[in-house]
């Protein structure tokens, strides 16, 4: 049995950014942002927001409010992302309509049992990976349309 994904890993990995990659932009080391991700150490405020602005999750801060006042200091971040562009990919993601419906499917017959086993983890991993992608490019959305203004 594998061990869930941890949030910070996810969306790191739902930005596209290696660990080595993520640690050079936060002017960390590859070993703290390890510990973190492998929950050896819980990061400070100030790290989950960089983390939430390198990787675009402003929904990381909402897992730290719980436990500080750090959602109640977030400011609405710019966006630099087109609507048009944001269309597109929506519309190529997409394309393939069922791919949710199976997606659904295929994730509650892997909770059956509650847990993933060796077998089950690729096909988890590819439905999880689905999921970051369409939860990035709807929060990205949100952004936009908060931020832009039409011209």
């Amino acid at each position: 049995m594998r061990d869930y994904q941890n949030k910070y890993q996810a969306a790191r990995e739902g930005a596209g950014l290696t660990q080595e990659a993520a640690a050079e932009c936060l002017g960390w080391s590859v070993r703290a942002l390890q510990d973190i991700e492998q929950e050896n150490r819980d990061p400070s405020p100030e790290k989950v927001a960089q983390m939430a602005e390198l990787y675009r999750a402003p929904w990381l801060h909402g897992y730290y409010c719980n436990r500080c006042p750090l959602g109640c200091v977030w400011h609405r971040p710019e966006s630099d992302v087109e609507l048009q562009q944001l269309a597109l990919e929506v519309g190529l993601e997409a394309e393939d309509g069922e791919q949710e419906r199976r997606d659904a499917h295929e994730l509650a017959r892997i909770a059956l049992d509650r847990k993933i086993d060796d077998e089950e983890f690729p096909k988890f991993q590819a439905i999880l990976g689905r999921m970051l992608r369409r939860s990035h490019l709807t929060e990205m959305a949100w952004i936009a349309s908060l931020t832009q203004v039409e011209k």
